[in-house]
């Protein structure tokens, strides 16, 4: 899981060259598509001084729909679906197309002639973990059609990586984007989102914590990603399932319910720890894991992914009456299930950030943050990474 060495030594000459004053030209580039379960977001990241500066760009088909077979993709679909993510590198030379505001949708970047390309990455995240469990060759192939094409748009000399994200990385990633946010190391997060969600904090003395590089010291940081508890996934009968008692609006259909009702039904933590429906453990698919976040040194913990969008009115919008809420076949389930997988977490917190596990990623990638760390373990297929 070590990024690869020429990159690193690149990026480091080009962190000591910024000690002189740089032309708008000269400056260095990271391109890394945050492939998620619903869609593949392009982001150019460009040096200025001592941070990077996101360009945002188009989002393309989700990789693991073709492979998936699903969202009204079939593996048929898969050159197209690589077509269009690579072809997003040409599309963000140009501003896009206008929003309902009268907006580009993202401000034209042209990577080819502004800056010097360093590395580009196409990096997957619980969807693709998914599409690896069920269809590990077809993953693979994938793979390797997007690493070619990738490579005959951006050249021999820079570094490609294309693969899915480790959980752990995943919610390093969140932790190192939120820590601009904060004074010290000493802090956790929760991150919420679709298919997955990531537990990440400061514990020097967790045994399953890993050595990363911050600011050139040593950090201890434990991060646990379960598949299968994101908001989307958990309602799902493999995962830990929905039943009447969390349905929209059923506070109009029973006058006697709350709360409580919902949340017996949902149940997060066994005798083994809490559920991970989609990782694999000792048993085969479907384990347990007890985070430990009684040893953690925390001094707050803070909330990312869709924490952010959760608001104190979602009983009563989505619970007793059917108000306006997201996704409303699940939109009450979500409600009581996001402050009792806190609990459970022994989480307690208002602290809400947003994040960006890809600015994170480019940090990372750029202090070689891991070099120190383990081997990070592909805990959703039996048979490991794919190569």
């Amino acid at each position: 899981m070590r990024d690869n060495q020429k990159w690193v030594l690149s990026l480091i000459i080009a962190g000591n060259a910024i000690a002189s004053p740089l032309s708008f030209a000269a400056s260095h580039c990271q391109i890394i598509y945050d492939a998620g379960s619903s869609g593949t977001r392009l982001y150019i990241y460009q040096q200025q001084g001592e941070d990077w500066i996101a360009h945002p760009g188009p989002t393309a088909a989700a990789l693991a729909d073709p492979v998936r077979g699903i969202r009204g993709k079939s593996w048929c679909d898969v050159n197209a679906v690589v077509n269009e993510v690579v072809g997003s590198l040409e599309r963000i030379k140009q501003n896009g197309p206008l929003d309902d505001d009268g907006k580009p949708q993202w401000s034209a970047f042209d990577w080819s002639t502004q800056c010097q390309l360093d590395s580009a990455r196409v990096l997957a995240t619980a969807g693709m973990r998914i599409a690896e469990q069920s269809e590990r060759k077809k993953s693979a192939k994938l793979w390797k059609k997007l690493k070619a094409k990738l490579r005959k748009e951006v050249g021999d000399d820079v570094m490609i990586d294309t693969r899915t994200l480790t959980g752990y990385e995943e919610g390093l990633y969140a932790w190192m984007s939120v820590r601009q946010t904060q004074p010290n190391n000493r802090f956790g997060i929760v991150e919420m989102g679709g298919a997955s969600s990531q537990v990440t904090f400061h514990c020097p003395d967790c045994k399953a914590a890993e050595t990363i590089i911050v600011n050139g010291k040593p950090v201890s940081i434990y991060s646990y990603s379960f598949l299968g508890l994101g908001q989307d996934e958990a309602p799902k009968p493999q995962a830990l399932g929905m039943t009447p008692s969390c349905a929209y609006g059923v506070g109009l259909e029973d006058d006697n319910w709350t709360v409580n009702s919902c949340a017996t039904d949902i149940h997060i933590k066994f005798a083994e720890g809490i559920v991970d429906p989609y990782n694999v453990g000792p048993n085969g698919y479907g384990t347990y894991n007890d985070i430990p976040t009684d040893k953690a040194d925390v001094v707050n913990w803070v909330l990312t992914g869709a924490f952010q969008y959760t608001s104190h009115n979602d009983i009563n919008n989505c619970c007793l009456s059917k108000g306006e809420c997201y996704q409303e076949q699940t939109a009450c389930f979500r409600a009581v299930y996001l402050p009792k997988y806190l609990k459970v977490l022994n989480v307690c917190s208002s602290q809400k950030v947003d994040s960006s596990w890809t600015y994170g990623a480019t940090l990372c990638g750029a202090t070689d943050c891991l070099r120190d760390s383990g081997q990070l373990q592909c805990r959703w297929s039996e048979k490991g990474c794919l190569k």
